[in-house]
């Protein structure tokens, strides 16, 4: 199996199927509401609707925000890193739902022995 085709399998398990896109859909608009309502409302204390985007990605984002903390120590991490694990910490969580969804889904059952009138016709005919 080369490159290409694991990097589509991947692609496939994150962005193709309806789990991962409804996953996916509600990270975005949380995302999209902490950003109007960080621009567009005024609030005289610190407002909570990235929590929201947080919860949705946890628990995988904990662990990159606590590499951030060991990589910048005292100074705490910048911006664009909790950005950047509010994405990357999505991005598995869909891969991971994607996992999912393929195992439940499962394949199709083998086909077992026919049925008829209760009597297993591998064994006794079908009469």
């Amino acid at each position: 199996m080369n490159t290409t085709s694991r990097l589509r399998g991947l692609a496939r398990l994150t962005f193709g199927n309806p789990v991962s896109l409804v996953y996916l859909g509600l990270v975005v608009a949380a995302v999209l509401f902490a950003l109007v309502d960080m621009v567009f409302v005024e609030h005289q204390d610190a407002s909570f609707a990235g929590i929201w985007a947080v919860l949705l990605t946890a628990p995988t984002i904990f662990p990159l925000w606590l590499a951030g903390d060991a990589l910048w120590g005292d100074a705490g991490s910048p911006q664009w890193f909790a950005v950047l694990t509010l994405a990357v910490a999505a991005l598995v969580n869909a891969l991971l739902l994607g996992l999912v969804h393929r195992g439940l889904r499962g394949r199709p059952m083998t086909r077992g022995p026919v049925v008829s009138g209760g009597w297993h016709t591998q064994r006794h005919g079908d009469r």
